[in-house]
This record gives structure tokens, sequence and C-alpha cells, in this order.
């Protein structure tokens, strides 16, 4: 049986906390476990659906993060949540899979300072929805900062359980959100309530203006002149070069 499955009664473990299921599950309660299941696995899949670009394989590794806390729970030392222990063990296998297909950019901990050359939200946004700008805009982010967004923004989790997961420091933590929601801010700006830019990206054609001076019976005459002028062939013209800069 797969992770996951036919856990959806309530039974006596429902009201425990994450710890105590965790304790009772690190000396082989199967209950146990499979409560802890339900609670973190809309999550896992959320993170690893988010994190690599094939639904299989969010499934793959969600499903080998499961077994892997299942067989790890009686070395687990209780040193952090459970929460925080399976997104450590989901983070170590989406890194692996990205290994393998060499998608670690050599700049994953910051963000580049050169302006993004995928179109911007704008250029879209007859076609696409405020949440499909979104997820394009996190998709072009560097791992790490993707990473720090959504376990911060979407999942609640804390920067120094955010630096467990991920591997690295509070501060880094601190510095890839202050980026990632900067550049989120600029690039979304279309779309918040009285921002700047339309998100339509539709603006109305502007006729050329009318000179203030020109005396209403005369518009038009310049280009009906010049037709006449035309017509009279370059003698014409001519004359009429003589006539308005000699009076």
């Amino acid at each position: 049986m797969e992770f996951g499955e036919d856990m959806a009664g309530p039974s006596d473990v429902a009201t425990d906390s994450d710890e105590l299921l965790a304790r009772a599950a690190a000396i082989g309660d199967r209950a146990a476990f499979d409560e802890l299941v339900r609670r973190t696995l809309p999550m896992l899949l959320r993170y690893a659906n988010r994190m690599t670009p094939d639904r299989q394989n969010a499934e793959d590794v969600v499903q080998e993060t499961l077994l892997a806390a299942w067989k790890g729970l009686p070395r687990f030392g209780f040193q952090s949540s459970f929460r925080t222990w399976v997104f450590s063990i989901a983070h170590r296998k989406i890194i692996d899979i990205r290994r393998k297909r060499s998608e670690l950019a050599a700049d994953d901990e910051f963000l580049s300072a050169v302006p993004s050359s995928s179109p911007t939200p704008v250029d879209d946004a007859m076609e696409t929805s405020l949440m499909d700008a979104l997820e394009r805009e996190l998709a072009d982010l560097p791992y790490n900062s993707r990473a720090a967004w959504w376990l911060r923004e979407m999942e609640g989790l804390s920067h120094p359980e955010i630096a467990r997961i991920l591997q690295i420091t509070p501060g880094s933590v601190r510095g890839h959100l202050q980026r990632t929601r900067a550049r989120l801010a600029e690039r979304m700006e279309p779309w918040r309530p009285g921002g700047t830019g339309d998100p339509t990206g539709v603006t109305e054609p502007r006729s050329a203006p009318i000179p203030r001076d020109a005396p209403a019976s005369g518009r038009g005459r310049t280009d009906v002149g010049a037709r006449k002028h035309s017509r009279a062939g370059p003698a014409g013209a001519r004359e009429a070069r003589q006539r308005s800069v000699g009076t």
C-alpha cells in the first residue's frame, strides 16, 4: 500500500501532536505514522510540485520521502519538528533529481542583477491570470529563493526551520526572502490595486494634436493645398514656396 491511502477516517490518534505521533511511529506504530502522513502529505505534494517541473517526479519525491521517514524515524533525534525533518528529506530528494538533470544554476545563492529576459506579466496578461503570472515568476527564481519563499509564505515555516531544511543559515534565508519579495513586488506591480501599469497591456491609440492657434475653418487646408501644388507640378510648387517666403 502506498503512503496516504486508506486514511480518511478519524481515529484516536487524530488529536495527538506531531511529536507524540512521531515518537509512537518510531517504535513501530503504523497508525501513528499514517496520521502523520495524512497531515503532511498535502504540503509535501504542494512543495514537490512547485520545486520539480514534472508531476510524476514530484509524486516520486513524496513517496520516497515518506518511505525514508518511516525507515528513519527510529534514528530521528527529535532536534527539530517532524514537519521540518520530512521537508529536509524532500529537499534532498529534489536536489538529487536536479543534479541528475544538471539543473542547478551556478548563481543559485543570488538573484541575477540582470533584468529577466522572460516576458513580463503585462506582456501576456491578455492570455493569463494572476496566478499563472505568479507561477511563472516563481518558476524563474533560483532554487533556494523559490524554496525559501514557498516554505515561508505558503507553508508558514519559520526562518530557522527553512534554514534547517535548505541547509543554509537563517541569514541566507532572510536574504533570499528579501530579494524574492522585492522581485515579485516589481514584476507583479500591474496586478496591485492602484498600481502603475495596465495588466491588460492595451492602450488606446492617440490622434495627433491640433495646434491651438489653427483656425477652425482652415484646419485641413494644408493637405488640400499640398495636393493642389502636387497636381500643378514642379513649377507650381516653386511658385507656392516663393509666395510663402516673400510675403
